[in-house]
């Protein structure tokens, strides 16, 4: 039997997967047949799952077999038997002559696996673990960090300041959490692009020189924002979507000097979240997590006093 944590976690990857077909299948071919890809792992990633908490392994299985074993429990359980049969056979063959004979499914195709694969899981999901599909948070994916605590309070929140406030802190301790792991001892970080470029204060100038105090702030202005952008860039993150959450959530992030603890600034209020644009924020930050924690490397806290002359470069990191 699988712990639940284990269990709810891979509930959550198999549902992000299904929310990545999703995306996918928006797209236009060929990168919209992708989804069909998307779409057999999350199923087979749950048979994984379903098996192996009934004492059984997928690896004694074929897919079609894997379905129909996961008939026999429910049947033995006295719980009705799905009829998804047939359209996961077409889903198990549009995967095959694509995967393997490069042809493209149809639209019509992509949306009937789509049907298939959220149905089939949110009817198994049910009858086996008793959860909806509303129930499987894919925050259950994140690490343990400041960003999955901001996440975390925003679950079954209905106040639209506290849930603005919390994914403004999520994306932003997400940034600074993993850039500050990349510094070393006090070398400047790698996803720093400007070198301290910024002009210096204009408060001594007189009047007269208006003109000068409005280019150094306007100049000022552009450096911050040229670094930060780059940032986001840098680090392997979707632009396009981060434009919209930064229309969704229009927050400028003050970090005090010498504290951790940062002050939210609202370019204009925050427009009333619906539940599309909450998913949406939510699953932004996820997936930008993800993608951080794909890539990650360790630095040696003892990196700045070893001889570089003495250790091997390949020594120093270690890649996940």
């Amino acid at each position: 039997m699988i712990g639940t944590q284990d269990r709810m976690r891979r509930l959550a990857f198999a549902k992000y997967l299904i929310e990545m077909g999703t995306i996918n299948a928006d797209n236009v071919l060929p990168y919209s047949a992708t989804s069909i890809l998307n779409f057999h792992d999350a199923i087979e990633f749950l048979f994984d799952l379903i098996l192996e908490d009934n004492g059984s392994s997928a690896n004694n299985f074929n897919f079609m077999a894997c379905f129909d074993e996961m008939n026999r429990i429910l049947k033995e359980n006295g719980k009705d038997q799905s009829s998804f049969r047939g359209s996961l056979e077409k889903l198990k063959d549009r995967r095959v002559v694509l995967k393997h004979k490069g042809s493209f499914p149809s639209q019509n195709d992509i949306s009937e696996a789509k049907y298939t694969t959220i149905n089939l899981f949110k009817e198994f999901c049910l009858k086996f673990y008793n959860l909806n599909y509303e129930d499987i948070d894919l925050v259950e994916l994140l690490e343990d960090s400041r960003t999955k605590d901001c996440l975390l309070k925003i679950r079954n929140c209905e106040d639209n300041n506290v849930i603005t406030d919390n994914f403004a802190l999520a994306f932003a301790y997400l940034l600074k959490d993993f850039e500050n792991s990349k510094i070393i001892n006090v070398y400047e970080s790698p996803y720093q692009f400007t070198k301290n470029m910024s002009l210096g204060s204009t408060d001594g100038l007189s009047d007269e020189f208006d003109f000068l105090k409005d280019f150094m702030d306007t100049t000022n202005q552009n450096i911050e924002s040229l670094e930060y952008n780059l940032k986001i860039i840098a680090l392997g993150i979707d632009y396009n979507k981060y434009a919209k959450f930064n229309f969704l959530i229009p927050a400028d992030i003050r970090w005090a000097m010498n504290n951790d603890d940062p002050m939210i600034l609202f370019r204009y209020k925050p427009v009333k979240l619906n539940d599309n644009q909450i998913e949406f924020c939510k699953n932004f930050i996820i997936e930008s997590a993800l993608k951080l924690q794909q890539f990650d490397f360790e630095i040696p806290d003892d990196f700045a006093l070893t001889n570089s002359m003495n250790v091997p470069l390949t020594n120093f990191f270690k890649m996940d």
